[in-house]
């Protein structure tokens, strides 16, 4: 991240860092001792180690996932939303997953410092099962 990057492309960057399956550019983006919140799952990890690691799991069980950024809305300084479509292969099932949600990333000097993702999970259960 340059000094110069802002609030919105840090959201870019992140969702690329996803589409890429790239966990080290995920783990650069936010703080060293920064949350995620799965709010369908009532989860949550702690420090950026935990979130990338979370996200290389998530890759290794949907090798094929990407996400499509529907917008990025920018609210108080340091606070965007992401409304997003996540689109994957089910596993064993070959059946397509289409998933939307919204993220709220809280960026504080230059890096996520909390993020949480909003979806709904019976969807996601009901296409991957």
């Amino acid at each position: 991240m340059t000094a110069q990057s802002t609030d919105h492309d840090i959201a870019r960057q992140l969702y690329a860092a996803y589409d890429d399956h790239d966990a080290e550019a995920i783990e650069r983006l936010y703080h060293a001792d920064a949350t995620h919140d799965e709010i369908a799952q009532q989860r949550s990890k702690r420090g950026a180690g935990e979130i990338a690691a979370g996200m290389q799991k998530l890759f290794g069980w949907l090798p094929d996932v990407r996400w499509q950024i529907g917008s990025i809305v920018a609210g108080q300084e340091g606070t965007v939303a992401v409304a997003y479509e996540m689109r994957a292969t089910a596993p064993g099932k070959g059946s397509s997953v289409s998933l939307r949600g919204v993220q709220l990333i809280t960026i504080d000097a230059g890096r996520i410092r909390h993020s949480e993702d909003y979806w709904d999970a019976t969807t996601f259960q009901r296409q991957i099962s």
